[in-house]
């Protein structure tokens, strides 16, 4: 039986068109290419054998890309402005520039809140365990900074009489050898006694002249003053009245 070709009208026999090829397999024809373009778009279930052939039934699909973060960028920067920061104030605190302080400087602050009975600044010279158990015992005696001060001065008003003030002036100082004065920087008993010791980099005896007065008695006395650097700070280990001396060796 004769047909007609869907793509140029003639009749064929067969299996496809004799004249344009339609319907040959693996053919291509200006008229099938046509009908390809002419085809319309319509569900694969209504095309024919024919139109499923010469046309895509399922384009291909694009890949997916995952969506960017538009905070990840910002997370980035952050990070490493953070790291940046810690690098530099590392960097400022190892070289002294920040948080750091002088010998005469812990020495003069020593003085002076004793003078005015300010305990914070009073503690805040001395090792971190020489400053909890002041700060421990002045909370278990139920004391304000002011009056424990007042309180640590007594054996001094004692011998000065009432109104107790005090001036001081710093002397020369001396730079202690780890190899002469092993016992300076040999932590054992402080551990022993506070649970736990500084780590010490340097040590100095800092000679303080300090004048006494009250209502009973004026008198300049000296100290020895032994102070070290523990971290990046200067801390007051030790005050010794050392009496007779008016000037180191």
């Amino acid at each position: 039986m004769a047909k007609i070709c869907k793509s140029c009208g003639s009749y064929y026999k067969g299996s496809w068109c004799d004249k344009c090829g339609y319907g040959k397999p693996d053919s291509k024809s200006k008229e099938l290419e046509r009908f390809k373009k002419a085809t319309p778009k319509k569900p694969v279930r209504f095309m024919t054998e024919e139109e499923k052939a010469a046309v895509k039934t399922s384009p291909k699909e694009k890949t997916a890309r995952p969506k960017a973060d538009p905070n990840a960028r910002r997370n980035l920067l952050i990070v490493v402005l953070l790291v940046t920061v810690g690098v530099v104030v590392y960097v400022l605190i190892s070289r002294g520039v920040l948080f750091s302080n002088k010998k005469e400087d812990v020495i003069s602050q020593y003085f002076t809140a004793l003078d005015n009975n300010d305990f914070d600044k009073f503690v805040d010279t001395l090792p971190k365990e020489i400053k909890n158990a002041y700060e421990d015992e002045r909370e278990k005696e139920g004391l304000s900074g002011e009056d424990y001060m007042r309180r640590f001065k007594e054996p001094l008003e004692t011998v000065y009489g009432s109104g107790l003030s005090l001036k001081f002036t710093l002397g020369s100082e001396e730079k202690l050898d780890k190899e002469k004065e092993p016992e300076v920087f040999d932590m054992t008993a402080f551990k022993e006694r506070y649970g736990s010791a500084p780590s010490i980099s340097e040590a100095y005896i800092v000679y303080v002249d300090v004048t006494y007065s009250g209502t009973l008695l004026t008198e300049t006395v000296r100290y020895n003053c032994y102070i070290a650097k523990t971290g990046w700070k200067w801390k007051i280990l030790n005050m010794e009245f050392d009496p007779g001396i008016l000037a180191p060796e």
